[in-house]
């Protein structure tokens, strides 16, 4: 039998063995030469040196204020190494690494000081997030959840001391109807690919404007604007009741009549006093 173009796997490192993880483990980010991060179900995270194969640092995810640990999924589904951090800065309080966490929540951490994190940031509608990516220059980190929105952060000035400032959202759009399973940013085009568990794949320019849907029966050219569907968006997005804005009718906490009844109270209060009413008040 030919095995010439077999690779073996190499033996298991020591520290996997008697300290590695003892849940599934979810995944996976390297940051090169020598670091390697893996998550599991659990919520630990374990940075690795892929050198010597020794567990450098870890850290288990911070539970969200008032919480049951029992009621909470830990579960880590995206880790992100800020390379730029992670390979020259000179700071041990300088964060380098960032996890999802529960309930739309993500948590920056320093390697130099294991589970040090530095502050907790939480997406707009509290939704779990499934993906992480940033910029080439770690300043925007786009973030994916489980009902289909993109959202975009500056980070660039965040986890750099321990002073907790927390990053501004820069955008946000809704890129699917349902969990979003893949996200990769493409920076020498300046666009972004998605993909989710509705079975769609979809471009869209890095500033969130909809190029197309893969397999739709018109083409694109990237570098043309006027071939991409934007200002549209995917119907079935469009649709969707999750793509409505917020509203307490929406939100089931205000009846129509409540709501009616209240928007001619708000009229009734802010109308112009009559001229009659105006000299009786004055007499």
């Amino acid at each position: 039998e030919d095995t010439w173009h077999v690779q073996r796997p190499q033996p298991s490192w020591q520290d996997d063995l008697r300290k590695g993880h003892k849940d599934d483990i979810l995944c996976i980010a390297q940051c090169p030469p020598c670091l390697l991060a893996t998550s599991s179900y659990d919520g630990e995270i374990i940075v690795w040196n892929l050198g010597s194969g020794h567990i450098q640092c870890r850290f288990l995810t911070p539970l969200p204020p008032q919480t049951d640990e029992a009621l909470v999924d830990r579960s880590v589904l995206s880790l992100v190494f800020l390379r730029t951090r992670a390979l020259n800065s000179t700071s041990t309080s300088v964060a380098s690494l960032i996890s999802s966490g529960p309930q739309g929540d993500f948590f920056f951490f320093s390697l130099e000081v294991s589970g040090l994190s530095f502050l907790l940031l939480q997406s707009r509608f509290q939704q779990e997030i499934t993906k992480l990516a940033v910029t080439q220059d770690d300043c925007l980190l786009f973030a994916a959840d489980h009902i289909g929105y993109v959202y975009v952060y500056d980070i660039k000035d965040c986890g750099l001391t321990l002073e907790q400032k927390l990053p501004k959202t820069t955008n946000f759009w809704r890129a699917h109807i349902s969990s979003i399973s893949g996200l990769q940013l493409i920076e020498s085009h300046q666009v972004l690919v998605t993909c989710s568990t509705d079975c769609t794949v979809r471009l869209w320019s890095i500033n969130g404007e909809f190029i197309g849907t893969f397999g739709q029966p018109e083409r694109w050219i990237l570098h043309i604007a006027s071939s991409w569907r934007h200002p549209a968006v995917p119907y079935e997005v469009l649709t969707d009741p999750l793509s409505m804005p917020s509203h307490s009718i929406l939100d089931d906490r205000l009846t129509l009549s409540d709501a009616l009844r209240s928007a001619r109270s708000e009229d009734s209060s802010t109308e112009v006093p009559s001229t009659e009413d105006t000299m009786v008040s004055r007499c």
